[in-house]
């Protein structure tokens, strides 16, 4: 684990992100930045922190959402937001589902105030807008984003922990764009 006195560090690698808890997470999102639209444009590969991994796989898998690839993010203005995107997985026949549509902007984080891409589920009529899912990414490095997420209340396995007023923060990373952005399946 990082010490305090290590958080100074100016670009972080998935793997880094990856072994830190909420606390450390949570120091580094507030030192970054957010990304600049326009470089938000196709899919982009998820990556989960070590101390959540294992439980928030097994809750997506319960739900029919196999193995979390990543999102996707288009920046062309939809119903007037700045972008729109989705949640790919992966199917246990190797077949890919893209779902869980969002909108995003860049706007004002939970956090901090500070500017964040701020993703919205509740405009589409899927599992992540009936729970208010709420997602912020910052960018941690080149092409390396650090992301958090909440819930309107705590969701087993997804947002364990009560917040206030809404779950606890929970994290993700994501790494790219590495392909296009392609449309999403259903919702």
């Amino acid at each position: 684990m990082r010490e305090a006195r290590q958080l100074e560090v100016e670009e972080w690698t998935v793997d880094d992100l990856r072994r830190l808890d909420r606390d450390g997470l949570m120091a580094v999102f507030r030192q970054l930045a957010a990304p600049r639209p326009e470089v938000m444009a196709g899919a982009f590969a998820s990556s989960l922190p070590d101390y959540s991994n294992a439980e928030w796989r097994g809750a997506m898998a319960a739900l029919g959402k196999d193995y979390w690839l990543g999102k996707s993010y288009s920046p062309q203005p939809f119903n007037g937001h700045r972008g729109h995107g989705l949640n790919s997985y992966r199917r246990g026949d190797g077949s890919i589902r893209r779902l869980s549509r969002f909108v995003w902007d860049i706007g004002p984080s939970v956090v901090d105030a500070g500017p964040s891409l701020v993703m919205r589920y509740a405009a589409f009529e899927n599992w992540g807008g009936g729970h208010d899912l709420i997602d912020e990414i910052r960018v941690a490095a080149a092409d390396t984003y650090l992301g958090l997420y909440h819930t309107k209340a705590p969701v087993p396995g997804f947002t364990p922990r009560q917040g206030s007023g809404r779950s606890g923060i929970e994290f993700f990373i994501l790494a790219g764009p590495t392909g296009p952005f392609v449309p999403a399946d259903e919702d």
